[in-house]
């Protein structure tokens, strides 16, 4: 039976779609409201909580699509080409990596992104592959941690199969305009209708089924020898790293340092020699009269994963800058200076004998210790005397008798998630020395603890890393954390924790999944369990009454409105409430003024004149906002080309080229997503064809021309008899 308050309180749901039988039933609840989502806006964003089945629920929705590509980060294309085999739905692959390389995407009907978070920067590669990659086809975004570092993450990941007034008749007439303004709250109820975001807390029947999670204390310990830790806090000090021309990117370098430092003095000292390294070819580059290049960089810290991406985000300086040979000199008596200390330091490591007394008295059980460093990883498995120990990392497997591939390393530690045969007692694997490699997507449930060894930036990883142990398939029932962090003197320099909590408010106000923070592995964001909660009051409460109809109480209403355009039809519950009246926002608030009126007795009295009269200047300033059409400053740049180009061909006779222009300024006002607009910056060169932007309106997908209409589809009233609480 359709539950018109329950929709318009979720957001689009198709219960017409009988999904395949191999889902769960929290999956199929998933697939039919992303399956209704991707029709309305050609994309969806699946951000459910990590280990509730995310690749399932996108396999059942490819299902509905003749080509389906999924992009994935490397790691994980076993994984994905295993269970599509599994359930029979046939899809290629593209890695990450490889759009990194300028690979395009095949003609595809569905596009699945894997790991979405990752394309959150508008300026890289892979973003720029992706969004030109999507053309006509539809897109699904999976991650559960839509928001990494900073609210817009998730709006660059929207942009993605959303044009910039996609969210107009929710009341927000531009993305661009709402993110520059920092009204998040806003940006949070419109977007909610393009997500699926839940977590195990709000899903029934998974009470019992997910491990619960068990938190330790965080325990702050040396990474080398005490004693010589702080002269080398004062050194990293004193570097002035002068071969980098941003001062922002003087400040990553030396962060960079800090942070291989809190992991392991192996980590520090392999990143000390390469900043020893490129400091080498400065001087000969600058005695010879030539100029430092981020290249050379690049080419130097290659397999610093970390340090790589945050490279990547700086803008490139403006132009050279002259480079003093006594700074690198400077710089380079500081890098050998440190070298020597360390030397001394060497075979000290309190942080790693840590470590081991967690795995001695967690012995017959299975563990993952995670680390930001290869270095480190190899460190803490020397320690153990690599006894039931793997180390993955790089693109590397390693065990005591030597390298072997990351497959081989995982499914000898755990052979039951990797639907693998035990090993050998002599191959046993107890404990997984892992970097981040292996925090993203795998299964790795045979194991019923995490140890955070390093801090990441980011809460993001955290959240991951828990996400390979408490998941669906687990047969435990709690998941141990154990925390590891900075010396205080070290962390009021690298300020991880403090940037790991901030990061987690932005997720909370956001209404996207939390992540955790130091020292609690599960934060439960409220306001998600508020709209799942309110979805379930009102499917089961309306079916009790009529759809319209008027109570006793506040002078308030909650509606659920339809609204429609050609075939797409985006349910909305606007809830009147307050004095004056205004409309309620925040999921808790709105479940407030709908439990009032569902239990309520009824009454004969008509609903009260003011509510209508607001309600109807809502949807009249909806309507007037759809109706402006693109807004977005691109837009209006290229709109402005575009007229341009046309009164050029007016001039030379050329009704075809007109006639096209004419389309694709249509378009334009229609709205294209980041991609298209991308893609039109390119065609609109001083030598663009017709057929070049004939070809460009052929890759956007058909939309239809006309204004949105609206359709009331239930309504309760409160007839003003008594005072709001």
């Amino acid at each position: 039976m359709e539950s018109p308050l329950r929709n318009a309180a979720v957001g689009p749901y198709d219960d017409s779609w009988l999904t395949p039988s191999w889902l769960l039933q929290h999956q199929v609840e998933a697939a039919r409201r992303i399956k209704a989502i991707i029709e309305i806006f050609r994309g969806a964003l699946l951000a459910d909580s990590v280990g509730l089945g995310k690749t399932y629920v996108a396999l059942a929705v490819a299902s509905h699509y003749p080509r389906t590509t999924v992009v994935l980060p490397a790691a994980l294309a076993s994984q994905w080409n295993r269970v599509s085999a599994l359930v029979g739905v046939g899809i290629r692959t593209v890695t990450h990596e490889a759009l990194s390389r300028r690979a395009a995407i095949p003609p595809s009907d569905l596009i699945v992104v894997d790991e979405a978070h990752r394309f959150r920067n508008p300026n890289t590669r892979r973003y720029e592959r992706l969004s030109c990659g999507v053309k006509n086809a539809s897109l699904l975004l999976l991650t559960a941690t839509p928001v990494v570092n900073r609210p817009s993450d998730l709006v660059r990941l929207l942009r993605l199969f959303c044009h910039d007034s996609a969210f107009s008749v929710l009341g927000m007439e531009s993305i661009e305009i709402t993110t520059s303004k920092r009204d998040f709250a806003l940006l949070a109820r419109t977007a909610a209708s393009a997500v699926v975001a839940r977590s195990g807390e709000t899903i029934n029947g998974l009470c019992g089924v997910l491990p619960r999670v068990r938190d330790g204390r965080v325990i702050r310990a040396y990474s080398i020898d005490r004693r010589t830790f702080p002269s080398l806090l004062e050194l990293v000090d004193a570097l002035r790293f002068p071969g980098s021309a941003v001062s922002q990117e003087r400040e990553l370098l030396r962060l960079h340092l800090l942070h291989r430092l809190a992991s392991s003095g192996a980590a520090f000292r392999e990143s000390v020699r390469r900043h020893l390294a490129y400091t080498d070819r400065a001087i000969d580059a600058v005695e010879r009269g030539g100029s430092l290049s981020r290249s050379l960089a690049r080419r130097i810290f290659n397999d610093e994963v970390e340090l790589q991406l945050a490279l990547g985000d700086v803008a490139e300086p403006s132009g050279d800058r002259e480079v003093k040979p006594a700074e690198l000199h400077a710089d380079r008596s500081l890098l050998t200076d440190l070298l020597i200390r360390l030397s001394g330091a060497r075979g000290s490591n309190p942080k790693a004998r840590k470590v081991k007394q967690i795995l001695k008295q967690r012995s017959g059980h299975k563990t993952i210790v995670f680390t930001t460093a290869v270095a480190t990883a190899l460190e803490i498995a020397r320690v153990l005397d690599w006894s039931e120990v793997a180390v993955v990392g790089s693109g590397f497997g390693w065990i005591a008798s030597g390298r072997i591939s990351v497959d081989e390393a995982l499914a000898l530690f755990a052979p039951i998630a990797r639907c693998r045969s035990a090993p050998p007692r002599s191959m046993r694997v107890s404990s997984l020395i892992a970097t981040d490699l292996a925090s993203e997507g795998l299964d790795l449930q045979d194991a019923d603890a995490v140890v955070h060894y390093d801090l990441p930036w980011t809460p993001l990883k955290l959240e991951q890393r828990v996400g390979r142990i408490a998941r669906l398939g687990s047969k435990f029932r709690t998941s141990d954390v154990y925390w590891f962090a900075p010396p205080h003197a070290l962390d009021r320099r690298l300020r991880l924790e403090s940037r790991i909590s901030q990061k987690v408010c932005d997720q909370i106000g956001l209404h996207v999944p939390s992540t955790s923070k130091v020292g609690r592995a599960h934060i439960v964001n409220k306001a998600l369990n508020e709209r799942e909660r309110l979805g379930r009051t009102t499917g089961r409460q309306e079916e009790k009454g009529p759809r319209f109809a008027v109570v006793t109480g506040n002078c308030e209403a909650v509606i659920a409105v339809r609204w429609l355009k050609a075939v797409s039809c985006l349910p909305e519950l606007i809830t009147l409430s307050g004095t004056p009246l205004y409309q309620v926002s925040d999921f808790a608030s709105v479940e407030k003024v709908l439990s009032r009126l569902l239990t309520a007795p009824a009454s004969e009295a008509a609903p009260p004149k003011t509510l209508f009269d607001c309600l109807l200047k809502i949807l009249r300033n909806r309507l007037a906002s759809a109706d402006l059409g693109e807004t977005s400053q691109t837009s209006r740049r290229l709109a402005r080309r575009v007229l341009s180009k046309a009164r050029e061909a007016g001039k030379r006779r050329e009704p075809g080229l007109l006639a096209t222009l004419d389309g694709v300024l249509d378009r334009l006002r229609q709205g294209v997503n980041a991609g298209g607009e991308r893609r039109l910056i390119e065609v609109l060169s001083d030598r663009s064809s017709n057929d070049q932007l004939a070809g460009w309106l052929n890759e956007q997908p058909v939309t239809t021309n006309g204004r949105p209409a609206f359709e009331i589809i239930a309504a309760l009233f409160g007839d003003g008899s008594a005072a709001i609480d």
